[in-house]
């Protein structure tokens, strides 16, 4: 591919970047994040004035509450008499801190578990407030603070708290502390600049996307391991991320890969704090396959695969220019090409899924109507990237893509055969047959015949890092 042509789509892909379409504007964005800390703040004072009535849960009740202003000496009990409030930056919003989300969460839980007769002995496991203060105090006095302000903090730091360890262990289901590399101070400044030089590259080719970045995180979880890097991000833990570097990307100085990455997080923070804060839910149903989780997912989870991925290739075309080991821009390429390859049936399904949605939804949540036809476009941009790849490339990407479509109807014929019924607008007719062990399928006009699977789980496990599709399916099926 001549440098002109590359140039020219790197170009492209910018112009992409710049019609994201949560990039709304800063008034906007500050509505957003009112409605989010109203919303939280009613949800916060009834966990609280519920807790509050057990005997000796008190005072614990008072501690905690003093960290939000209006709820703090006894306002969580007068609730609907609380003035109005405007969200301030994330680092001095504690409706945004990630901390105090988890503590909250884990007290709501205790008092759910029990509903008809919580004991306040365990309650008062979540009002403890002097592991409270500590795990505040590594988010607001990180170990490291970045030039843009978003504080670090060492993993292993999460890993201890015996709260905070739960949602690191739902972020990363393969985390297991004790096999971790502690990281010590000449790494986390190895760290350190190598985020700064990756938030340089995001100033450069996508200011809206730093600047929805810094707005929306405040703390980044960060630690060292061999291969492969892990970033993740969860609702239970508004504003920040964890992000786990190999050596490897450390060493051979990759901030392109985690600029692109990093901007795929932001992204998944940004659509959570659209969602979260809006009156109407997105419905939760799990009635789409995923060819990204091989599994069952609810529109929103769609609708952030759909969002996040796209902007991540997005980048990364728009990095394409700057790379100048041609062996290496080769391997980003083709990389581009295969992750984006998922996103073929996953846009016409988010498409159909907003179709679906009642119309209280897309008025308290307009922005998220325009995802699909910018992801498709993304798409288009990859397609044209593509078309530059010699022909033995493009087959076998060709190839590749065939592979996610087999994949995807084979994961639907399961699904089918378990009664279930899945959403896909590339799914034709269907007929299972009198012994309910097959079921013929057109997917993407295509002719499939899929036997149903002893051990293919199913329901709403597939949300929760259940077990996955094991190696039963055909050699043929299985994508990459």
């Amino acid at each position: 591919m001549s440098a002109s042509r590359i140039q020219q789509l790197a170009d492209e892909a910018r112009r992409l970047l710049k019609g994201n379409p949560l990039m709304a504007s800063t008034a906007s964005l500050q509505r957003v994040a009112t409605r989010n800390l109203l919303k939280r703040r009613f949800q916060y004072g009834c966990t609280l004035a519920t807790a509050s009535k057990l005997t000796d849960c008190s005072a614990g009740v008072e501690a905690l509450s003093a960290y939000f202003p209006d709820l703090a000496n006894g306002g969580y009990t007068r609730l609907l008499e609380l003035p109005p409030a405007v969200a301030g930056p994330v680092t001095a919003d504690p409706y945004r801190s990630s901390v105090l989300a988890a503590w909250m969460s884990g007290l709501a839980r205790s008092l759910e578990w029990q509903a008809r007769g919580p004991d306040a002995q365990i309650v008062s496991g979540y009002l403890q407030s002097d592991l409270i203060a500590s795990d505040l105090e590594l988010e607001r006095q990180p170990a490291r603070r970045l030039s843009c302000g978003i504080g670090l903090v060492r993993i292993e730091s999460l890993a201890r708290s015996r709260v905070m360890q739960a949602l690191l262990r739902q972020c990363m289901p393969n985390y297991h502390g004790s096999n971790y590399p502690i990281t010590d101070d000449a790494e986390l400044d190895h760290i350190a600049d190598h985020l700064e030089r990756a938030f340089a590259l995001i100033v450069e080719l996508d200011m809206y996307g730093y600047q929805r970045l810094i707005a929306g995180l405040h703390t980044l979880h960060v630690g060292v391991r061999e291969p492969p890097c892990s970033f993740s991000s969860s609702s239970e833990l508004p504003g920040s991320a964890i992000i786990v570097l190999s050596r490897e990307r450390l060493r051979d100085g990759d901030h392109a890969a985690t600029a692109a990455q990093l901007l795929h997080q932001a992204g998944h923070v940004l659509l959570e704090l659209y969602t979260t804060s809006a009156a109407a839910s997105l419905p939760g149903e799990f009635q789409y396959v995923s060819p990204y989780k091989e599994d069952l997912q609810t529109f929103e989870s769609i609708l952030h695969v759909v969002y996040t991925i796209p902007w991540e290739c997005a980048f990364g075309m728009a990095c394409l220019s700057n790379e100048t080991n041609p062996e290496r821009r080769a391997w980003k390429t083709a990389f581009i090409i295969t992750y984006a390859a998922r996103q073929v049936p996953l846009i016409d399904i988010a498409r159909k899924g907003i179709e679906r949605l009642g119309g209280d939804v897309l008025l308290d949540l307009p922005d998220i109507a325009a995802i699909p036809c910018w992801s498709s476009r993304i798409l288009f941009l990859v397609g044209q990237l593509l078309a530059e790849e010699p022909i033995a490339h493009r087959q076998a990407h060709f190839a590749e893509r065939q592979r996610v479509l087999d994949r995807q109807a084979w994961d639907i014929g399961q699904m089918l055969l378990r009664g279930k019924e899945p959403v896909d607008p590339r799914m034709g007719r269907r007929e299972i047959d009198d012994s309910g062990d097959n079921v013929s399928l057109w997917y993407d006009g295509k002719f499939h015949v899929i036997v149903k699977t002893p051990d293919h789980a199913m329901g709403e496990d597939y949300g929760h890092y259940a077990a996955t599709i094991r190696a039963v399916a055909p050699s043929e099926m299985e994508a990459m």
